[in-house]
């Protein structure tokens, strides 16, 4: 079963040396906290975290003037729920901005103890669509990591991370922690 992780600021740190599509942890006092969480999944004998990101301006069409919600593709996947008044946007998996990260870099992400309740409800939403798309999450995953190492010419795989090259910084990572 799908769980939502956390990533220690000094990993993502580190990586975002090699990889400037990593974002880095927020917590600087003044701007809102943003945590690197996602999902974990068995990629090539790695962890890899797909982030969970917030719904932004792109991930919106115009259709007939009217507003709607950009369906997935394979390197972001929209999180969706049914509401009485249509489908609302609750987040997007970024398979593109996925990371292999070392277990000693993983924390498990306590939704209980979430102070902010609105942000608890938004993950527990989400959570529940991961869980009932799971085996299109992994499909994605694997899709655009093959499509990566394959160095397809996809306009997408031109801006997702060398996953190649943060493997061997993983596991370079891995070595310095058991130093």
């Amino acid at each position: 079963m799908l769980k939502i992780f956390e990533v220690s600021s000094d990993y993502i740190n580190y990586l975002h040396i090699f990889e400037k599509n990593i974002l880095y942890n927020k917590d600087d006092g003044i701007q809102k906290k943003r945590k690197y969480i996602g999902i974990v999944l068995q990629i090539n004998g790695y962890k890899y975290l797909v982030p969970l990101s917030s719904p932004k301006a792109s991930d919106y069409v115009l259709i007939d003037g009217i507003t709607a919600i950009r369906p997935s593709i394979v390197p972001i996947m929209r999180i969706t729920e049914n509401s009485a008044s249509g489908k609302k946007l609750l987040g997007t998996l970024k398979f593109s901005n996925m990371i292999p990260v070392p277990d000693c870099s993983l924390i498990p992400y306590d939704l209980t103890s979430e102070p902010d309740e609105k942000y608890q409800a938004l993950l527990s939403k989400q959570l529940i669509f991961i869980r009932r798309h799971q085996n299109q999450i992994y499909r994605n995953a694997r899709t655009i990591y093959k499509q990566k190492k394959d160095k397809k010419d996809i306009v997408y795989i031109k801006n997702t991370v060398d996953f190649t090259m943060l493997e061997k910084k993983c596991n370079e990572y891995i070595d310095t922690q058991k130093n």
